[in-house]
C-alpha cells in the first residue's frame, strides 16, 4: 500500500511538472515567453474581476499571500499587471491588468484550449471528467 501511494503522488507529481513544461512551450512558441504557466491562475482571475487585492487573488488561485507577492512582483516585469494602494485603504494594494496583461488575454485562452485538446487527446469526455473528480478528490482529502 505504502508503494501506491507513493506512485500516486509521483505520477501527480510528473503529470504537473510535463503539463506546466508543455503549456510554457505552447506560449513561448506563441510569441508570449514571458508568460508562464504560473502566472495563468492569476490572469484568469484578474480577467473575470480585475482590482482584487493579493489575499482575494491567493485564495483563488489557492496560494499563500507570501508566495503571491513574488509571483505579482513577476508579473509587474513582465508588464501584465500594476500594483496600487485602495483609495479607501491605503495599506491595502489592488492588482490591476495592464494594457497588455488585457492584451494577451485572446493568445493566452488560444494555449489553454490548445492544450487542454492536445493534453486530453484520445480520452473520452467521461474520462477526462472521471479524473477531473479524483483529483479533485486527492485535493479535498490532502487539505483536511
Amino acid at each position: 500500500m505504502e508503494t501506491r501511494s507513493y506512485l500516486i503522488g509521483f505520477f501527480l507529481s510528473r503529470a504537473s511538472l510535463a503539463m506546466k513544461q508543455y503549456v510554457n512551450r505552447l506560449l513561448k512558441n506563441a510569441g508570449m515567453e514571458d508568460v508562464s504557466m504560473g502566472f495563468i491562475g492569476v490572469l484568469l482571475s484578474l480577467y473575470r474581476a480585475d482590482g482584487q487585492t493579493i489575499s482575494e487573488l491567493g485564495e483563488s488561485v489557492s496560494l499563500e499571500k507570501s508566495t503571491m507577492t513574488g509571483l505579482i512582483d513577476r508579473m509587474v516585469r513582465a508588464s501584465l499587471v500594476g500594483r496600487e494602494a485602495d483609495p479607501a485603504d491605503r495599506r491595502v494594494l489592488r492588482v490591476w491588468l495592464t494594457e497588455r496583461g488585457k492584451a494577451v488575454q485572446p493568445g493566452v485562452s488560444k494555449v489553454l484550449a490548445q492544450s487542454y485538446q492536445d493534453l486530453t487527446a484520445g480520452m473520452a469526455d467521461k474520462e477526462v471528467e472521471r479524473v477531473e473528480r479524483i483529483l479533485g478528490h486527492i485535493i479535498e482529502n490532502s487539505s483536511r
